[in-house]
């Protein structure tokens, strides 16, 4: 174990990674949109990649529509700094077609994966994603998609196969497609997006996302552990923004609910955006031994590029009440019908 009980975590098999990964952003950027800035992102990278050091591979997470490229370039680039370096790198597809007539058509994963390559600098992916549970009219492409996957593996220029997993508000329906997916892809790691306020989806009979991949033998990534940084800021609008999107509505009691609890963490752990997201991925890190959690880089907050920035562990009572707080905090936020309420908070 490392000095902060820290054990770096085997996603696949030949994939051992910190358990403290980086990412490029969850957010599916628009190449019309206004782009985060690179040089603070290329920074980040920089930065994250020489806190890496020691023997233990770190794990860079993408996709190839976070700017239709621009970001598995901003990494390639950074990686092509550092010769020698000990990164490995996940990315995804499935959500751009391109000029093919489908996301999944034909040789397009093959052809993808060789562009993301080239884009990195690299000659094989660590982990390739599938992103979407949209394989064409009656799943026409989810056969040679499976096909070439395996096909990929195989000949080493991917280590594991990923499947996108359900997130805390995924629908019944959408739970069981991932089910369905699940057991016909037999994907080496699910990735899935979680956090203290927003949890690994319920199965269902009690089993948790994280429950399930054990049970399943396979590898799990959380990206967005901090909330898009509303865990770490101790920002109540950004807390609700994150847990209903930009347009977040929620009432009163709902806006209060995420302040008090946002506070109770400070009071006891600590004010500071280090303090808090210390929390928050302790959090999840002490519960889920088999997952590598993702912090994306680029802005004012930089913890988790660093082990040491997490302390030491959490103990049992501290935990209780991290769970007890959080819970609290989504029995206002959910209603009956399993909808955030409706005032409007600036975010």
């Amino acid at each position: 174990m490392t000095p902060s009980g820290l054990a770096p975590r085997c996603l696949a098999r030949d994939l051992v990674v910190r358990p403290l990964g980086v990412g490029s952003g969850t957010s599916r950027w628009s190449p019309s949109a206004v782009q985060p800035d690179d040089a603070r992102l290329l920074d980040g990278l920089r930065r994250a990649l020489d806190a890496g050091g020691g023997d233990e591979a770190q794990l860079f997470d993408t996709a190839d529509s976070h700017g239709n490229g621009h970001a598995e370039r901003l990494i390639g680039k950074v990686l092509k700094e550092h010769r020698g370096h000990r990164a490995r790198v996940a990315s995804k597809v499935g959500l751009v077609q391109g000029s093919a007539p489908h996301p999944y058509a034909g040789p397009r994963v093959r052809h993808q994966l060789e562009q993301t390559l080239e884009n990195l600098y690299l000659d094989e992916l660590a982990l390739y994603t599938l992103e979407s549970y949209d394989f064409g009219l009656g799943d026409r492409y989810l056969d040679p998609v499976i096909e070439q996957m395996r096909a990929l593996r195989d000949l080493g220029q991917i280590r594991a196969i990923g499947l996108r997993g359900p997130g805390f508000r995924s629908s019944a329906r959408s739970i069981r497609r991932f089910l369905d997916l699940f057991d016909r892809i037999r994907p080496d790691v699910v990735w899935t997006q979680a956090s203290c306020l927003l949890p690994l989806a319920d199965l269902g009979d009690g089993e948790d996302l994280g429950a399930f991949t054990v049970r399943r033998g396979v590898g799990l990534v959380i990206a967005s552990p901090l909330a898009h940084g509303a865990l770490a800021s101790g920002c109540a609008d950004r807390a609700l923004a994150a847990w209903g999107g930009p347009a977040a509505e929620c009432t009163e009691a709902a806006a209060a609910a995420v302040t008090h609890g946002l506070a109770e963490l400070a009071g006891r752990f600590g004010p500071s955006p280090d303090a808090l997201a210390r929390v928050a991925l302790r959090f999840i890190l002490q519960q889920v031994q088999n997952a590598v959690v993702v912090v994306g880089v680029g802005g004012d907050h930089h913890v988790g590029q660093d082990l040491r920035s997490l302390g030491q562990p959490l103990s049992d009572q501290e935990l209780a009440v991290i769970a007890r707080v959080f819970s609290r905090v989504r029995s206002v936020l959910i209603q009956p019908e399993g909808r955030a309420a409706s005032v409007k908070v600036s975010v």
